[in-house]
């Protein structure tokens, strides 16, 4: 068996994939205002069949082997390995919850999606910005997903978006979706000072390759909608106080330089 080089392989692993190999899950569920209709924030992920497709044509389908183990709460973790050479071999492991249909099979399915990250297979798909879709009752085209969120009763069929086109509508509407929001001219007492009052709309949390995880956050503001960023210690603050959508909150923010805007305070108020 020749041995394989592994910088090769984790660059060849970490290849983009097709629109066709991709799928997009809710993150965040939207309601309708003034007739409109249900909003969501999507986001990519590669398609299991892909992943195995990927590690085929790579490292062969005889060099490469999957592992799973039950967790004792019911969660799942798998493990990739793969053969370098006849007596060199590399794993990753990874895990996940028991999905709420098809609970084993959606188990095992996103444990292999985490593992394969590790291999740096769609990782890439983390520098994407979480999209805005619309959900209707009935399919428009046969690539339209399914969304269900019974908390807030929505639930219908979405396209999704086009990597391509993705990349494009985030550079033309990049001011715009970054401008926060002006302040009211009349804040109340309950608004600190050099604060701005919000309407929290949900927020995403992601990875970055570099400067790891961070939260994406979406506010209102004036019929508004403005995307923040939090990272580092904000990031904790802001998973810490269990806020749910709706929330009236105010916040600081400051520009990075490149467009985004930085959460660097946030309190909820009454």
């Amino acid at each position: 068996m020749k041995e394989l080089n592994l910088e090769e392989v984790f660059e060849r692993l970490g290849a983009p994939f097709s629109d066709e190999e991709l799928e997009w899950r809710a993150t965040q569920v939207f309601e309708g205002r003034n007739g409109q209709l249900p909003k969501a924030l999507v986001v990519p992920y590669v398609q299991s069949r892909a992943i195995m497709n990927r590690l085929d044509e790579v490292v062969g389908w005889d060099r490469w082997e999957n592992l799973v183990q039950e967790l004792p709460g019911g969660g799942i973790i798998q493990g990739i390995r793969i053969w370098l050479s006849d007596s060199r071999s590399i794993t990753k492991w990874d895990g996940s919850d028991r999905t709420n249909i098809e609970a084993t099979k959606g188990g095992i399915s996103g444990a292999l999606k985490r593992a394969a990250i590790l291999f740096n297979i769609g990782r890439y798909l983390y520098n994407y910005e979480a999209q805005w879709v619309e959900i209707r009752p009935n399919r428009s085209s046969t690539h339209d997903e399914y969304v269900n969120d019974k908390k807030k009763q929505i639930s219908g069929y979405f396209t999704p978006p086009k990597l391509g086109e993705t990349s494009s509508r985030l550079k033309a509407n990049s001011s715009k979706q970054n401008q926060v929001p002006q302040p009211p001219k009349q804040q109340t007492q309950q608004v600190p000072s050099g604060m701005i009052e919000c309407t929290l709309e949900g927020f995403v949390e992601k990875q970055s390759n570099v400067g790891g995880p961070f939260l994406e956050v979406w506010v209102e503001s004036n019929g508004e909608l403005a995307r923040l960023f939090a990272i580092g210690k904000m990031r904790e603050q802001l998973l810490s106080m269990n806020l749910q959508e709706k929330d009236k909150i105010a916040i600081a923010s400051e520009s990075d330089g490149n467009g985004n805007w930085l959460v660097n305070e946030i309190v909820k108020i009454a």
